[in-house]
C-alpha cells in the first residue's frame, strides 16, 4: 500500500510539472518569454473542425483553470514576448488577442482584438505588447491599476507542416489614457 502511494504521489509530481513548454499532439515543443520568464501555455491541433469563438474561450478557461492565480505572469505594455518553436522552420502566425475575466471566460462579447501577423524565422519570433483597446470599456476604477487586467492570446499558424494553436494568458495594465482627459 504504502509502495503504490509513493507511485501515485510520484506520478502526480511529474503530472503537474511547469508550464513553460508544451508539446502539441504532434510532438513539437513551444515556448513563450517576456523578458526571460516563460508564460503558461497550451498548444492545439488546429485542424479540429472547432476554431470557433466558444471553442477558444473554453481553451481559455482550461488554462486558466490549471494555473495558480498568483503564478499568471505580469508583462508590462511594451515589453517583447517571445516565440521559441522545436522546429527551424520560417512561417507567419496569426496572433489574436482578447480580454478575459479572472475564469478565462471573454470579458466582452466583441471579437478578438486583431488579427496581427507574427513572422517566424528559424523557428523564433516575437511581438511588441500592445495596449488592447477594449481594455477602455471597463467603468470600473479597478481595472485601471497595474496588472489588472487578464489577456488571452492565440497564435495560429503551421509547425512542422501541422496546423497548430497556441495559447497564452498574461496579466498586464489597460494603458495609459494620457493627460488631455
Amino acid at each position: 500500500m504504502k509502495r503504490s502511494l509513493c507511485v501515485l504521489v510520484l506520478f502526480l509530481l511529474t503530472a503537474c510539472s511547469a508550464w513553460d513548454q508544451e508539446e502539441d499532439p504532434t510532438g513539437k515543443a513551444v515556448t513563450v518569454l517576456a523578458d526571460g520568464t516563460a508564460i503558461p501555455l497550451a498548444v492545439r491541433a488546429a485542424g479540429d473542425g472547432q476554431t470557433d469563438r466558444e471553442h477558444r474561450e473554453e481553451q481559455y478557461q482550461a488554462l486558466v483553470e490549471q494555473i495558480e492565480p498568483g503564478d499568471i505572469p505580469y508583462i508590462q505594455l511594451g515589453e517583447q514576448i517571445e516565440v521559441h518553436l522545436a522546429e527551424e522552420d520560417d512561417a507567419d502566425y496569426e496572433l489574436t488577442d482578447v480580454i478575459l475575466l479572472p475564469d478565462g471566460s471573454y470579458k466582452y462579447k466583441m471579437p478578438d482584438n486583431g488579427p496581427q501577423m507574427v513572422g517566424i524565422s528559424g523557428g523564433a519570433g516575437s511581438f511588441e505588447l500592445g495596449i488592447n483597446p477594449a481594455a477602455f470599456l471597463s467603468s470600473s476604477t479597478s481595472d485601471y491599476e497595474p496588472g489588472a487586467i487578464l489577456r488571452g492570446f492565440r497564435l495560429s499558424g503551421m509547425n512542422g507542416g501541422e496546423l497548430q494553436d497556441i495559447y497564452f494568458v498574461l496579466r498586464t495594465d489597460a494603458g495609459s489614457v494620457g493627460l488631455s482627459l
